[in-house]
């Protein structure tokens, strides 16, 4: 990858490639059977560390009796699974003092029939271990999901960039497509399913190719939108694609619009994703596009890169003479509605999400506008300040059932980083933290080596744990803020803050602990069936463990744990020590804010247990009675 993020030489263009083939390569003669066995090695373990860790299977450990393996107060262990009376699976690795997490090390995992022992490969482990899962109704989708991984993952590994880049040379945009690894816990973490392979090269982030986004034009009866400032949304498009862009596709609006008395004053625009308009929305609004209610525009001639979530892209600067893009312009970011399942959730955008975008953008900032706490910490949001959806159920009053009508055709626009940058500051994604690069070295090791493990790790969790604790105490709100959702500035490598990302549907709390409940605001109610199909997305809860619990499992278990684990594993930085930071940060916020007394008892978290969602297991038996797991946590421990 290029210093730019538009000159790389892996990019072609947002369409098929001329050569069909290349998607498929990795795949014809000669293939890279080392390669291939370490993507299914790795789609192997992933798998059984959650079923181990989530005890969906039974297994024995036992000490590997090699002294030298240890990690911090660990011993290396042999994990043995008995699958059948003449097969088992044996693998090595440890249980973490971080929350207990079971992580396998680099010997790959044996398939050792009557005594006689192999690499596993993942076709088996599904007749031996998966099929003979009691009572596992979704076991075929999950299936499913595995084995896309495992191809995704193999394409990504030989045909996205193997060269190292110096983490001083990547942007933010480009560090979005550069860190290819996806989900460290959920086994489906590459599945992309409604992906070919084809689909999967030019969408992917890691294969940095650009996208031209979708205008369609719809009768304005039929969208809804919502802003933090209430602007008109055609008014936010020519902003956004620039005037004569706009003026463009405009022009084209009148040049194709049959239908007698109506203007183009009466549509809005709107973006969707490419992929999304040729396998969903044609068929989804098939009757709309008859009657022209909705007219295709074609891009605006704008070019577009994903980032990590898929959905979000990053507008490419203009290009110049040669057709490299020599800047990243600084609008905003654009998520987009996909039918396209990945980590087993379908990313679309449900009509509720989309209208609470700007509701929640505006509370959490009114939250922070004049607490002197916030401003010194300091908390930032990257907002979520516009947001237009189609309005299925005006549809479905007409009698227009297609199920993809339903959160199919929606966009949100996310503040851009710069926009919380200083001179001198850079914003680097928090998963980047523990990244490995393909020749096995370390992205953030040239920030360890100038500060130091443990100072760059203390500063670390200061300005990424107390941002966080004091929406918890300060306000009584949970985020949902795992490594994905929270961006790192730092100055030359050190941490400075962090920038809060992804909350339209991200937020908890109980009205009656709220502390400003002034300031509560009215959120679009959650349609019972999308509540009846996902029984963790709801907004409002008198349960405030699980408040607490939001917290920890985001934060704690999926974010920190990585870090903790990686230090461990490649810095020999104690997990025991990390912990002990972490705890230390929570005791001197407490210290320093007696006033929030109460919702530190409230939301203890200190407490000796907390839960997590069972991801493996939801995905194998549904959520009629929805997974939940406790943990013992770490901080507990390190509390004394």
């Amino acid at each position: 990858m290029s210093n730019n993020l538009a000159n790389s030489t892996k990019n072609n263009n947002s369409h098929h490639s001329t050569d069909v083939t290349y998607a498929t390569k990795p795949w014809q003669a000669s293939v890279n059977s080392q390669i291939m066995a370490r993507a299914e090695q790795r789609v192997i373990k992933q798998l059984l560390q959650a079923l181990l860790y989530e005890n969906i299977i039974d297994f024995e450990s036992e000490s590997a009796n090699n002294a030298h393996e240890s990690t911090g107060n660990k011993s290396l262990l042999n994990f043995v699974i008995q699958a059948s009376d003449d097969v088992r699976y044996t693998a090595q690795g440890y249980i973490h003092y971080s929350f207990d997490i079971i992580r396998l090390n680099d010997l790959n995992v044996q398939r050792v029939v009557n005594g006689v022992a192999e690499d596993a490969i993942l076709e088996h482990v599904i007749s031996d271990i998966l099929l003979n899962i009691e009572g596992a109704e979704l076991k075929d989708s999950f299936i499913k999901e595995l084995r896309h991984t495992l191809v995704n993952e193999t394409q990504s590994q030989i045909l996205a960039s193997n060269i190292p880049v110096p983490i001083d040379t990547l942007t933010y945009e480009q560090l979005e497509g550069y860190l290819t690894a996806g989900h460290p816990y959920h086994p489906c973490f590459k599945s992309r399913i409604g992906f070919d392979l084809q689909d999967n090269y030019d969408y992917g982030p890691e294969f940095d190719q650009n996208i031209d986004v979708v205008w369609l034009a719809v009768k304005k009866e039929l969208l809804v939108s919502n802003t933090t400032t209430g602007i008109d949304i055609n008014e936010w498009v020519k902003d956004y694609v620039g005037a004569d862009e706009f003026d463009a596709l405009n022009a084209k609006l009148i040049e194709v619009l049959t239908i007698a008395n109506e203007t183009a004053n009466d549509y809005c625009l709107i973006p969707a994703h490419p992929w999304q308009w040729q396998n969903t929305l044609v068929q989804a609004l098939q009757p709309l596009l008859a009657t022209q209610e909705v007219i295709y525009l074609g891009d605006a001639g704008h070019q577009y890169r994903a980032q990590q979530s898929i959905r979000s892209l990053t507008m490419l600067g203009n290009s110049d003479e040669n057709g490299n893009n020599d800047t990243i312009n600084e609008k905003a970011y654009l998520k987009l509605s996909m039918h396209l399942i990945n980590t087993s959730s379908t990313r679309i955008l449900a009509k509720h999400t989309v209208m609470n975008a700007a509701v929640v953008t505006t509370w959490l900032n009114q939250l922070i506008v004049d607490d002197k706490t916030a401003q010194a910490l300091p908390i930032a949001f990257l907002g979520e300040t516009v947001g237009v959806s189609l309005n299925h159920e005006a549809l479905r009053a007409r009698g227009y059932q297609h199920p993809n009508m339903y959160g199919g055709l929606a966009a949100i626009w996310r503040e851009n980083v710069s926009q919380h940058l200083s001179t001198g500051q850079t914003a680097f994604p928090l998963n980047g933290v523990s990244y490995i690069n393909a020749d096995d070295s370390h992205l953030i090791d040239p920030w360890l080596d100038k500060y130091g493990v443990e100072t760059w790790i203390a500063q670390l969790i200061k300005v990424t744990v107390t941002p966080l604790l004091h929406i918890l105490f300060g306000y009584g709100v949970a985020l949902e803020c795992h490594a994905q959702n929270i961006v790192l500035v730092h100055e030359n490598g050190y941490p400075i803050k962090v920038l809060l990302k992804d909350l339209h549907d991200g937020v908890r709390y109980s009205p009656e602990h709220l502390t400003q409940q002034h300031l509560r605001p009215d959120f679009y109610s959650l349609p019972p069936a999308h509540a009846a199909l996902n029984r963790g997305s709801f907004i409002e809860t008198e349960d405030t463990d699980g408040i607490r619990d939001m917290t920890v499992a985001c934060l704690f278990f999926v974010a920190l744990s990585d870090i903790a684990i990686f230090m461990q594993t490649h810095y020999h930085y104690s997990e025991v020590a990390f912990w002990q930071q972490v705890a230390d940060c929570v005791t001197d916020y407490q210290t320093s804010h007696p006033e929030h007394q109460v919702r530190f008892d409230l939301f203890d978290i200190f407490a000796e247990q907390t839960r997590i969602e069972s991801l493996a297991k939801r995905r194998l038996f549904g959520d009629k009675a929805f997974p939940i797991k406790y943990i013992n946590n770490p901080l507990f421990k390190s509390r004394g």
